[in-house]
C-alpha cells in the first residue's frame, strides 16, 4: 500500500537536510525566528508546487524584458506609451532596448 502522504513527507525531509547542511557550514543560525519558519514553508512549497514559468510563447525578446529585475512575462510588461514600459514586477519604467 502506498502511503499518499509520502510527497509531503520527502518535501519535509528534503528542506530539512538542506538547513541543517547549511547551519553545518554557518550559513544559517540554530536560532530560528519567524522569518526562518517562513522560508522553510515556503522552501516546502515550492517543493510541493513548484513556480511556474510563463510559456515560451509568452515571454517577450530579451532586449524588451525588464533591466531591473528580468521580467520577461509579457502579461506582466505594461506599454505606458510607444515608448515606455512599466514592469509589473518591479515596478520600474524603462525604455525598452528592442
Amino acid at each position: 500500500m502506498k502511503n499518499p502522504n509520502h510527497e509531503m513527507a520527502d518535501a519535509i525531509r528534503d528542506v530539512t537536510a538542506s538547513v541543517q547542511k547549511a547551519i553545518d557550514e554557518g550559513y544559517r543560525s540554530r536560532a530560528i525566528d519567524v522569518d526562518d519558519l517562513v522560508e522553510v514553508l515556503l522552501a516546502i512549497a515550492d517543493r510541493l508546487d513548484p513556480p511556474v514559468e510563463p510559456p515560451e510563447q509568452n515571454r517577450v525578446a530579451p532586449g524588451l524584458a525588464c533591466p531591473e529585475c528580468g521580467e520577461a512575462d509579457a502579461d506582466r510588461l505594461i506599454w505606458l506609451d510607444d515608448e515606455f514600459v512599466r514592469c509589473d514586477a518591479c515596478g520600474t519604467i524603462y525604455p525598452p532596448a528592442g
